[in-house]
């Protein structure tokens, strides 16, 4: 993992971090949840259930990470619900602090072929 790299995000619209699975362990404060999550978790309500949780990491601290695991391991349908988080960083109308830097974790560098092109588009592989 090349933290530098991923440290540069910080502030950077539309844009994303990929990292092998073991690695995401190495950075701290993070907020994370598994990718396979349903879209009734993701956009039910006024805001996604990890909002509340990002707020207070990225408001105590210069830097956060949020991490969602195990990205290639579902469909690149599944996958492309993150386009406009990265994007826009924004999802369900809930906009991410500056300071939040999004993460993608993967099994190991053969899985990048198994990332959605449209979300690949804004990543940046840390490995």
């Amino acid at each position: 993992m090349i933290k530098e790299l991923i440290d540069l995000q910080r502030n950077s619209k539309a844009t994303c971090v990929i990292i092998e699975n073991v690695d995401s362990e190495k950075l701290t404060p993070t907020v994370s949840m598994k990718a396979n999550v349903s879209d009734n978790f993701l956009f039910a309500g006024n805001k996604p259930p990890f909002a509340d949780k990002i707020d207070e990491k990225c408001g105590k601290n210069k830097l956060c990470y949020f991490i969602i695991k195990d990205i290639d391991q579902i469909s690149i349908e599944q996958q492309n619900r993150y386009v406009g988080l990265v994007k826009d960083r924004e999802m369900n109308g809930y906009y991410l602090p500056s300071n939040c830097i999004i993460v993608f974790t993967v099994q190991d560098r053969h899985a990048l072929k198994k990332i959605s092109q449209e979300l690949y588009h804004f990543a940046v592989v840390a490995f």
